[in-house]
C-alpha cells in the first residue's frame, strides 16, 4: 500500500467518523420544545446535558410514551379480563342458586306451599282449642 493510499484510507475513515459522530452530535445539540404533559404521561426521566431539551431527549419520550402507551393497554386487558371471568362466575353462581332445581329455587316454592299450607290446614292442636272455646261459650 503506497503513501498516498493510506492518506486516503485515513481520510476517508476521518470523514466516516466525523459524519456517524455529527449525527448523534446533531440530535444532542438540536433544541426541541417538548411539552410537559407529554413527559409527564410518558413518565420519562429526562437526562440535563444540555441547559434546553433537545431532539434526542424528544425521541427518548416518543420512546417512553409508547412504551406508556402499550403497558397501559396491557394493564387494561388484564384488568378486563379479570372483571370478565368475576362476571361469569358470578352469572354460573346465579344460575346454580337460583335455577328451579337449585337450592333457592326449589326452597321458594316449598316455602310458599308450606306456608299457604300451614294457614289453611287445620292442626289437631287448633281442633283441641276450638272445641274448648265452644265448651266455655255454651255453643255445643
Amino acid at each position: 500500500m503506497t503513501k498516498l493510499q493510506k492518506i486516503l484510507l485515513t481520510l476517508s475513515m476521518m470523514i466516516l467518523i466525523a459524519f456517524i459522530g455529527c449525527a448523534s452530535i446533531q440530535d444532542v445539540v438540536t433544541p426541541v420544545f417538548i411539552p410537559k404533559e407529554v413527559i409527564k404521561y410518558s413518565g420519562a426521566d429526562i437526562p440535563r446535558i444540555m441547559p434546553y431539551t433537545t431532539l434526542a431527549d424528544a425521541k427518548y419520550v416518543d420512546m417512553k410514551t409508547d412504551l406508556t402507551y402499550t403497558m397501559k393497554k396491557l394493564e387494561y386487558g388484564f384488568y378486563k379480563n379479570i372483571n370478565a371471568l368475576t362476571i361469569a362466575s358470578g352469572e354460573e353462581f346465579k344460575n346454580v342458586v337460583f335455577s328451579p332445581t337449585g337450592p333457592v329455587g326449589a326452597l321458594i316454592p316449598a316455602l310458599s306451599g308450606l306456608g299457604i299450607g300451614s294457614f289453611l290446614i287445620s292442626k289437631p292442636s287448633d281442633k283441641k282449642k276450638i272445641g274448648e272455646l265452644e265448651k266455655k261459650n255454651g255453643v255445643v
